[in-house]
């Protein structure tokens, strides 16, 4: 057993705008808030055990504002809802590495290519780089909908996101 426990429960009042990183991992959260003022936050570490750690369920609290988050680690939450939770951290325009694995969200068909469909600057999800042959499918994928009306129509910035 660990000889400390970890308490943090909420992350209101995180007013740092010069911090860097942040591990949060295996504590007691089960919403985020006050995160948009963390506008120096690169590295983020959310991850939960899956059982009683972070039992976060939802990606609310990020912002436009947090510019340079490049890392964000969810692994062991219980991020269950893709497309709409997807569409909470698109707003991060420097995002690079995610890791939802051991998520409900991580055992959905083709979650993947939703991913990177909706977030096309990630270049890792689950540490894993999207290959050439994934970018390909997605954009398949996105012109299928596009076709068949499946795409939102209010879409000003060309990403690839579906309601």
């Amino acid at each position: 057993k660990q000889w400390y426990q970890r308490r943090v429960a909420i992350t209101a009042g995180l007013g740092l705008p010069k911090l860097q990183r942040l591990y949060l991992g295996e504590n007691l959260l089960t919403q985020l808030s006050d995160l948009e003022k963390c506008v120096s936050l690169k590295i983020l570490h959310l991850r939960g055990d899956g059982e009683t750690t972070n039992q976060l369920e939802s990606l609310d609290g990020f912002s436009k504002n947090m510019v340079a988050l490049q890392y964000l680690n969810l692994r062991g939450t219980k991020i269950s809802a893709l497309k709409p939770e997807i569409k909470k951290i698109k707003c991060l325009p420097m995002l690079r590495g995610l890791i939802l694995k051991d998520t409900p969200v991580s055992k959905e068909e083709e979650y993947r290519i939703e991913v990177i469909m909706n977030i096309r600057n990630l270049e890792r999800l689950d540490k894993d780089i999207f290959t050439d042959e994934e970018r390909q499918e997605a954009q398949e994928l996105y012109r299928q909908r596009e076709e068949e009306g499946k795409l939102s129509e209010n879409n000003p910035d060309g990403a690839m996101f579906l309601e």
